[in-house]
Protein backbone atom coordinates (compact mmCIF):
# COMPACT_ATOMS: atom_id res chain seq x y z
CA UNK A 1 0.00 0.00 0.00
CA UNK A 2 2.78 2.42 -1.37
CA UNK A 3 0.70 5.74 -1.45
CA UNK A 4 -1.07 5.38 1.64
CA UNK A 5 2.33 5.18 3.80
CA UNK A 6 3.40 7.53 1.74
CA UNK A 7 0.73 10.02 2.82
CA UNK A 8 1.34 8.62 6.29
CA UNK A 9 4.99 9.97 6.38
CA UNK A 10 4.31 13.18 4.64
CA UNK A 11 4.57 16.56 5.82
CA UNK A 12 0.51 16.56 5.27
CA UNK A 13 0.31 14.17 7.74
CA UNK A 14 1.73 16.34 10.61
CA UNK A 15 0.84 19.32 9.47
CA UNK A 16 -2.70 19.24 8.22
CA UNK A 17 -4.47 19.83 11.21
CA UNK A 18 -2.88 23.71 11.29
CA UNK A 19 -4.59 24.40 7.47
CA UNK A 20 -7.37 27.39 7.62
CA UNK A 21 -9.08 26.60 4.57
CA UNK A 22 -10.13 23.23 5.08
CA UNK A 23 -12.99 22.81 2.39
CA UNK A 24 -10.38 24.35 -0.04
CA UNK A 25 -7.76 21.42 1.13
CA UNK A 26 -10.73 18.54 1.37
CA UNK A 27 -11.24 19.12 -2.45
CA UNK A 28 -7.90 19.17 -3.52
CA UNK A 29 -7.66 15.68 -2.18
CA UNK A 30 -10.96 13.93 -2.45
CA UNK A 31 -11.71 15.19 -6.02
CA UNK A 32 -8.90 13.53 -7.76
CA UNK A 33 -8.93 10.00 -5.68
CA UNK A 34 -12.83 9.89 -5.94
CA UNK A 35 -12.87 10.82 -9.69
CA UNK A 36 -10.34 7.97 -10.37
CA UNK A 37 -11.95 5.62 -8.47
CA UNK A 38 -15.01 6.05 -10.32
CA UNK A 39 -12.85 5.64 -13.92
CA UNK A 40 -11.87 2.57 -12.28
CA UNK A 41 -15.09 1.37 -11.37
CA UNK A 42 -15.84 1.86 -15.02
CA UNK A 43 -12.93 -0.51 -16.65
CA UNK A 44 -14.26 -3.04 -14.22
CA UNK A 45 -17.86 -2.85 -15.42
CA UNK A 46 -16.84 -3.34 -18.60
CA UNK A 47 -18.12 -0.18 -19.90
CA UNK A 48 -14.77 0.83 -21.43
CA UNK A 49 -14.64 -3.06 -23.51
CA UNK A 50 -13.87 -6.65 -21.41
CA UNK A 51 -11.12 -7.40 -19.65
CA UNK A 52 -9.51 -10.34 -19.61
CA UNK A 53 -8.45 -12.07 -16.24
CA UNK A 54 -5.16 -10.48 -15.71
CA UNK A 55 -6.51 -7.07 -16.78
CA UNK A 56 -9.36 -7.64 -14.28
CA UNK A 57 -7.41 -8.59 -11.35
CA UNK A 58 -4.98 -5.95 -12.13
CA UNK A 59 -7.96 -3.20 -12.07
CA UNK A 60 -9.11 -4.52 -9.01
CA UNK A 61 -6.06 -4.38 -6.90
CA UNK A 62 -5.75 -0.69 -7.91
CA UNK A 63 -9.50 -0.03 -6.50
CA UNK A 64 -8.56 -1.69 -3.11
CA UNK A 65 -5.49 0.40 -2.76
CA UNK A 66 -7.21 3.93 -3.55
CA UNK A 67 -10.08 2.73 -0.72
CA UNK A 68 -7.65 2.04 1.37
CA UNK A 69 -6.15 5.68 0.28
CA UNK A 70 -9.65 6.90 0.34
CA UNK A 71 -10.33 6.23 4.13
CA UNK A 72 -7.29 7.49 5.05
CA UNK A 73 -7.50 10.82 3.63
CA UNK A 74 -11.13 10.98 5.48
CA UNK A 75 -9.82 9.95 8.62
CA UNK A 76 -7.13 12.58 7.86
CA UNK A 77 -9.55 15.64 7.50
CA UNK A 78 -11.72 14.08 9.77
CA UNK A 79 -9.16 14.05 12.43
CA UNK A 80 -7.95 18.01 11.14
CA UNK A 81 -11.78 19.06 11.19
CA UNK A 82 -11.94 17.57 14.91
CA UNK A 83 -8.54 19.84 15.88
CA UNK A 84 -9.13 22.65 13.83
CA UNK A 85 -12.52 22.81 15.38
CA UNK A 86 -11.31 22.50 19.25
CA UNK A 87 -11.58 25.79 19.63
CA UNK A 88 -14.83 26.66 18.68
CA UNK A 89 -18.00 27.90 20.19
CA UNK A 90 -19.45 23.89 19.81
CA UNK A 91 -23.36 24.00 21.48
CA UNK A 92 -23.12 21.02 24.05
CA UNK A 93 -26.72 20.14 25.55
CA UNK A 94 -28.69 17.53 26.92
CA UNK A 95 -28.43 14.83 24.04
CA UNK A 96 -30.33 11.19 24.59
CA UNK A 97 -27.83 8.78 24.80
CA UNK A 98 -30.40 5.74 23.78
CA UNK A 99 -31.26 7.77 20.98
CA UNK A 100 -27.58 7.98 19.96
CA UNK A 101 -26.84 4.09 20.67
CA UNK A 102 -29.90 2.91 18.69
CA UNK A 103 -29.08 4.55 15.89
CA UNK A 104 -25.55 2.99 15.87
CA UNK A 105 -26.99 -0.43 16.46
CA UNK A 106 -29.31 -0.60 13.48
CA UNK A 107 -26.34 0.37 11.37
CA UNK A 108 -24.18 -2.33 12.06
CA UNK A 109 -26.73 -5.09 13.17
CA UNK A 110 -26.52 -6.39 9.32
CA UNK A 111 -22.93 -6.65 9.16
CA UNK A 112 -22.53 -8.36 12.57
CA UNK A 113 -25.75 -10.71 11.69
CA UNK A 114 -24.04 -11.89 8.11
CA UNK A 115 -21.19 -12.48 10.32
CA UNK A 116 -23.15 -14.46 13.08
CA UNK A 117 -22.38 -12.19 15.80
CA UNK A 118 -24.78 -11.44 18.74
CA UNK A 119 -25.49 -7.35 19.51
CA UNK A 120 -26.34 -6.91 23.07
CA UNK A 121 -27.01 -4.03 24.51
CA UNK A 122 -28.45 -3.11 28.33
CA UNK A 123 -29.28 -0.46 30.83
CA UNK A 124 -30.65 1.86 27.79
CA UNK A 125 -33.04 4.62 29.24
CA UNK A 126 -34.61 6.81 27.56
CA UNK A 127 -34.32 9.56 30.34
CA UNK A 128 -30.92 8.82 30.40
CA UNK A 129 -28.92 12.31 29.17
CA UNK A 130 -25.09 13.24 28.29
CA UNK A 131 -24.14 16.72 28.10
CA UNK A 132 -22.72 17.04 24.51
CA UNK A 133 -23.13 17.27 20.95
CA UNK A 134 -25.15 14.97 19.00
CA UNK A 135 -23.04 14.50 15.73
CA UNK A 136 -19.76 14.07 17.84
CA UNK A 137 -21.46 11.70 20.24
CA UNK A 138 -22.71 9.55 17.33
CA UNK A 139 -18.96 9.61 15.62
CA UNK A 140 -17.54 8.42 18.69
CA UNK A 141 -19.64 5.13 18.86
CA UNK A 142 -19.78 4.41 15.15
CA UNK A 143 -16.25 4.33 15.53
CA UNK A 144 -16.22 2.04 18.88
CA UNK A 145 -19.08 -0.29 18.11
CA UNK A 146 -18.04 -0.61 14.14
CA UNK A 147 -14.39 -1.43 15.21
CA UNK A 148 -15.89 -4.44 17.47
CA UNK A 149 -17.79 -5.84 15.02
CA UNK A 150 -15.27 -5.36 12.71
CA UNK A 151 -12.39 -7.61 14.82
CA UNK A 152 -14.56 -9.94 15.95
CA UNK A 153 -15.63 -12.88 14.09
CA UNK A 154 -17.32 -15.05 16.82
CA UNK A 155 -19.36 -14.32 19.62
CA UNK A 156 -20.55 -10.84 20.26
CA UNK A 157 -20.95 -7.55 20.94
CA UNK A 158 -22.62 -5.82 23.81
CA UNK A 159 -22.72 -2.21 24.71
CA UNK A 160 -23.53 -1.72 28.44
CA UNK A 161 -25.06 1.39 29.87
CA UNK A 162 -25.15 2.85 33.36
CA UNK A 163 -25.30 5.89 35.79
CA UNK A 164 -22.72 6.33 38.34
CA UNK A 165 -21.93 9.80 40.39
CA UNK A 166 -22.88 12.42 37.87
CA UNK A 167 -21.43 10.18 34.98
CA UNK A 168 -22.94 8.00 32.69
CA UNK A 169 -20.53 5.06 31.61
CA UNK A 170 -20.49 3.08 28.39
CA UNK A 171 -18.70 -0.29 27.67
CA UNK A 172 -18.22 -1.43 24.14
CA UNK A 173 -16.82 -5.38 24.95
CA UNK A 174 -16.49 -8.05 22.48
CA UNK A 175 -15.07 -11.15 21.88
CA UNK A 176 -13.24 -10.43 19.09
CA UNK A 177 -9.09 -10.65 18.53
CA UNK A 178 -8.21 -8.05 21.69
CA UNK A 179 -5.22 -6.17 21.53
CA UNK A 180 -1.44 -7.27 22.49
CA UNK A 181 -0.54 -5.83 25.65
CA UNK A 182 2.54 -3.59 24.18
CA UNK A 183 0.36 -1.93 21.71
CA UNK A 184 -2.44 -0.73 24.02
CA UNK A 185 0.18 2.40 25.83
CA UNK A 186 0.34 3.64 21.70
CA UNK A 187 -3.74 2.77 21.03
CA UNK A 188 -4.92 5.96 20.79
CA UNK A 189 -1.65 7.49 18.83
CA UNK A 190 -2.09 8.81 15.17
CA UNK A 191 -1.54 5.87 12.29
CA UNK A 192 -0.75 3.10 14.79
CA UNK A 193 -2.45 -0.16 14.61
CA UNK A 194 -1.75 -3.52 16.72
CA UNK A 195 0.28 -5.81 15.10
CA UNK A 196 -2.73 -8.48 14.90
CA UNK A 197 -5.21 -5.92 13.57
CA UNK A 198 -2.95 -5.67 10.46
CA UNK A 199 -2.33 -9.20 10.39
CA UNK A 200 -5.96 -9.85 9.82
CA UNK A 201 -6.35 -8.15 6.94
CA UNK A 202 -9.27 -5.89 7.92
CA UNK A 203 -7.94 -1.93 6.24
CA UNK A 204 -7.57 0.71 9.07
CA UNK A 205 -5.37 3.99 9.09
CA UNK A 206 -4.88 4.19 12.64
CA UNK A 207 -6.47 6.91 13.22
CA UNK A 208 -9.94 6.25 14.32
CA UNK A 209 -9.61 5.83 17.44
CA UNK A 210 -7.32 9.08 17.96
CA UNK A 211 -10.50 10.94 16.90
CA UNK A 212 -12.28 9.23 19.39
CA UNK A 213 -10.41 10.19 22.25
CA UNK A 214 -10.17 13.74 21.22
CA UNK A 215 -14.07 13.96 20.44
CA UNK A 216 -14.91 12.03 24.04
CA UNK A 217 -12.51 14.54 25.57
CA UNK A 218 -13.90 17.64 23.69
CA UNK A 219 -17.26 16.29 25.52
CA UNK A 220 -16.13 16.65 28.89
CA UNK A 221 -15.65 12.84 29.05
CA UNK A 222 -12.53 9.83 29.62
CA UNK A 223 -12.17 6.83 27.54
CA UNK A 224 -10.26 3.93 28.76
CA UNK A 225 -9.42 0.12 26.95
CA UNK A 226 -8.95 -3.23 28.81
CA UNK A 227 -7.72 -5.79 26.56
CA UNK A 228 -6.45 -9.47 26.22
CA UNK A 229 -5.23 -10.85 22.68
CA UNK A 230 -7.29 -13.37 21.00
CA UNK A 231 -10.02 -12.91 24.16
CA UNK A 232 -11.37 -9.64 23.78
CA UNK A 233 -11.66 -6.32 24.09
CA UNK A 234 -13.48 -3.79 26.44
CA UNK A 235 -13.49 0.15 25.81
CA UNK A 236 -15.28 2.36 28.16
CA UNK A 237 -16.54 5.80 27.83
CA UNK A 238 -17.45 8.34 30.83
CA UNK A 239 -19.94 11.02 29.81
CA UNK A 240 -20.98 14.05 32.21
CA UNK A 241 -24.78 13.76 33.40
CA UNK A 242 -26.38 17.32 32.63
CA UNK A 243 -27.31 19.38 35.71
CA UNK A 244 -29.93 18.90 36.82
CA UNK A 245 -30.93 15.63 35.69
Amino acid sequence: MESVMALQSSPIATSVVALPAMSVFTHELRSPVRVTSSLLNVLSQGYAGELNERQAELVERARRRLKALETLVDDVLDLAAVRADGAADVARGPISLSEVLREVFVRYEPVAAEKGLSMLCSGLDDRLMVCGDQQELDRIFNNLIGNAVKYTQAGRVEVRTERTDGWVRISIADTGIGIPADALPRLFQEFFRARNAKASGETGTGLGLAIVKDLVERNGGRIEVESVESVGTTFVVMLPIPEGR
